[in-house]
């Protein structure tokens, strides 16, 4: 197994030449989209929740 193994890595060799490809950008810019979306709909949801049976807020007198 261990011998396997070793020569597997020898056949996975992968040439990296440090730049994303248009599919990598365009799926970073999609999760990225979904998380900042998601939390934005998130905030949202909890501001409208937060102030459903609430008074208007006044500011105090000085």
């Amino acid at each position: 197994m261990m011998f396997l193994t070793q020569y597997m890595a020898i056949l996975a060799e992968v040439a990296y030449d440090g730049e994303l490809s248009g599919w990598a950008y365009g799926i970073l810019a999609g999760m990225l989209l979904l998380i900042v979306g998601g939390f934005s709909w998130c905030f949202y949801r909890a501001m409208k929740a937060s102030s459903k049976n609430a008074d208007e807020q006044l500011p105090d007198e000085v």
